[in-house]
């Protein structure tokens, strides 16, 4: 039965994480869940699995132009995303010892806000601040509010600093690089300023040291993803650019997510 509460849970939390991905990017907080053209989805549609299973991906009375307006895959992924990881994250509260269910409903808080930044940054290529800012002061609220079973402040704090410096300077490096090397023009870095708030906000949530654990592997994971983006670009015969801008912050933020629910499992503190 828990597991069941779970994933509806989190189906339904991806439904509002896909609203807020479509009405952020426009400006927008709250509003009816749209199609891309504009036209209000009926409720059948609210859900993206509501919309593939019904049938309802295209708007209602557009012609042949309602293709062009059909919902992505995007939409149910995130759900069932989401839902994948409130159950993780219920696994990890299970295993683990002395998790209090404060520590779990922050958990789930984040996985709603990593999703989020996650599908706009892979869409949009940007980061969007105000979840980061949320996010961050949320750390913060829970690590002065509750020490027991989240990184205390000070730990918190460092772990903030840390994860912001340490890809600051890789950002200005690469600007450094970029350049020199550009010369008439300056090419893209490998991080961009977004993705220095995204780690400083990992660093806040899963704190010092564990921060540096977090770093590792997000460099591991954004090194694999784009071996498989450049794999996967010459299997389809398509041209491969220098210096392509590829979104990083999936990466720190799977890596953020993992070290803070499985910290024992790479030998960290907990």
């Amino acid at each position: 039965m828990d597991t069941v509460l779970h994933l509806l849970a989190g189906i339904l939390l991806g439904g509002s994480v896909n609203s807020l991905a479509d009405n952020l990017t426009q400006g927008r907080v709250l509003a009816r869940p749209r199609y891309s053209d504009g036209t209000a989805r009926p409720p059948l549609a609210w859900l993206g699995l509501g919309a593939f299973l019904f049938n309802r991906r295209l708007p209602p009375d557009n012609g042949n132009e309602g293709s062009a307006h059909k919902l992505s895959w995007r939409y149910p992924l995130v759900e069932l995303a989401l839902a994948g990881l409130l159950l993780a994250a219920n696994q990890a509260a299970l295993t683990g010892a002395e998790v209090a269910p404060g520590q779990q409903v922050l958990w789930q808080a984040y996985g709603c806000v990593f999703v989020l930044l996650a599908v706009v940054d892979i869409e949009r290529k940007r980061i969007l601040l105000l979840p980061v800012i949320a996010a961050s002061l949320l750390a913060l609220f829970a690590a002065a509010t509750f020490p027991q079973y989240t990184p205390g402040l000070s730990s918190s704090l460092a772990g903030g600093v840390v994860g912001g410096s340490v890809f600051g300077l890789v950002y200005i490096g690469g600007r450094v690089y970029g350049r020199i090397r550009g010369r008439t023009r300056e090419l893209p870095t490998a991080f961009g300023k977004g993705d220095i708030y995204v780690m400083a906000m990992g660093g806040l949530i899963v704190g010092f040291p564990n921060v540096l654990a977090a770093i590792v592997l997000a460099v591991f994971l954004g090194g694999a993803g784009a071996l498989a983006f450049l794999l996967g670009t010459r299997r389809r015969g398509g041209r491969i650019r220098r210096f392509a801008a590829l979104p990083y912050g999936p990466y720190i933020l799977a890596a953020t997510y993992f070290v803070m629910l499985f910290p024992s499992a790479i030998g960290l503190h907990t």
